[in-house]
């Protein structure tokens, strides 16, 4: 593989990159990361309130040097601390693990494990007008997959387990917001069968099922929220050297909702569709294409779940050896199924990094969001600049 084959962000800089700390057979990879921002719509309203605030971000991680095999733990925390509105302080963590297992060269197993704590951002059309700090819940995730491939046709096989547990947000005034019908337990797993058609194309067909089952039978609204569906999808992954590396897929979806004999939440069906490209324009420039079609699980009244359709398209840029400019644009359209209301939202950013040295880089940069919904009083614009400073051994 030549220079020409790699991204800008995934280049070796030997002396800007971090070497790490050697643990045996281990590797330590430790970060600090302390950001300054300012956002003049802390709460994503039609209305905004900007307020400054800091967040510090330490992580950790311990990979194997393995020749064959790998293993690796991850910890990390994102402490937010605003200066005015300090009751949307909060403290985000996860810790896990994830490792593979190359039986042979025509076997390879993999897994993994995470624990999280974490928050729903104020932008989510689940968030209500009196609560007063967003939706915090915990999540619990696991995953497992396996891929043969004794010659040019290859299977595989994996599955994914993720539990959410809710908490309870404050409101306004006083009392809480509960959050018990949102708890479930999401299922997904998958078959895939592939052929290597010439050297750096591979084209593929592939099962899923995808599972939601909720621990409350009835939500807020009175409704049976649980669903099943299934996706199946045909595409490519391709590595062409000098080119375009990633995978693109094109399918159909349906996910079919609970019976409910009041209020009966509406089925979707469709087109599915993902990519994740990258192109190497140049040495110095390269470009990412992302696209995917999801179904995201909502609390709004009459309606069965968000039909979320997004692309985004990115860049990254090396001025100098040590100087990176990123951009990015995307776009989201988010109709709420069973209802008229539909939600788009554009967003767009660009950050300058700077490489110091193997220990210390620095970026500044700015983020513009927006929400435009068919629902009054939905709307709102978003300005967010962000000053940085990331430390690393």
């Amino acid at each position: 593989m030549t220079s020409e084959d790699v991204g800008v962000m995934n280049r070796a800089r030997p002396e800007y990159d971090a070497k790490g700390l050697p643990l045996g057979a281990f590797r330590l990879f430790p970060t600090m990361d302390i950001t300054g921002s300012y956002d003049d719509n802390v709460f994503k309203q039609t209305n905004g309130l900007g307020d400054f605030y800091v967040v510090e971000a330490p992580t950790a991680r311990l990979q194997s040097q393995w020749g064959r095999h790998f293993a690796e733990l991850y910890a990390g925390l994102n402490n937010y601390n605003y200066t005015k509105y300090s009751q949307e302080n909060l403290t985000d963590w996860d810790v896990g693990g994830d490792g593979r297992l190359d039986l042979s060269r025509e076997m390879i197993f993999s897994g993994g494990g995470s624990y999280a704590k974490a928050h729903e951002a104020l932008n989510s059309p689940n968030t209500v007008g009196f609560q007063e700090s967003p939706n915090r819940y915990y999540k619990s995730h696991g995953e497992v997959s396996g891929t043969y491939q004794p010659n040019r046709l290859g299977f595989g096989a994996g599955g994914t387990i993720d539990h959410y547990d809710w908490d309870a947000t404050p409101k306004v005034g006083g009392g809480l917001l509960f959050n018990n019908d949102r708890d479930e337990t999401e299922y997904q797993a998958y078959a895939k069968t592939f052929y290597d058609f010439s050297p750096g194309y591979t084209g593929f067909l592939k099962a899923t099922y995808d599972s939601r089952a909720f621990d409350q039978f009835l939500d807020r609204t009175g409704v049976h929220r649980s669903s099943t569906g299934y996706h199946f999808d045909g595409g490519a992954d391709v590595q062409i050297s000098h080119l375009l590396k990633g995978e693109f897929f094109v399918g159909y979806l349906e996910q079919h909702f609970a019976q409910n004999v009041v209020a009966p939440l509406h089925n979707i069906s469709g087109l599915d569709y993902g990519a994740d490209l990258t192109w190497y324009t140049t040495q110095k420039f390269t470009m990412h294409l992302n696209a995917s079609h999801n179904i995201s699980d909502t609390t709004l009244a009459g309606t069965s779940a968000s039909n979320d359709q997004t692309v985004s398209v990115g860049g990254d840029y090396e001025v100098a050896y040590n100087l990176i400019l990123q951009g990015y644009g995307a776009y989201t359209n988010s109709h709420f199924s069973g209802t008229t209301r539909t939600d788009s939202y554009p967003s767009a950013g660009i950050k300058l990094r700077y490489l110091a040295n193997e220990y210390l880089s620095g970026y500044v940069g700015y983020d513009y969001s927006n929400r435009s919904s068919t629902t009054a009083a939905t709307d709102f614009n978003d300005n967010l600049i962000t000053v940085g400073i990331t430390g690393h051994l």
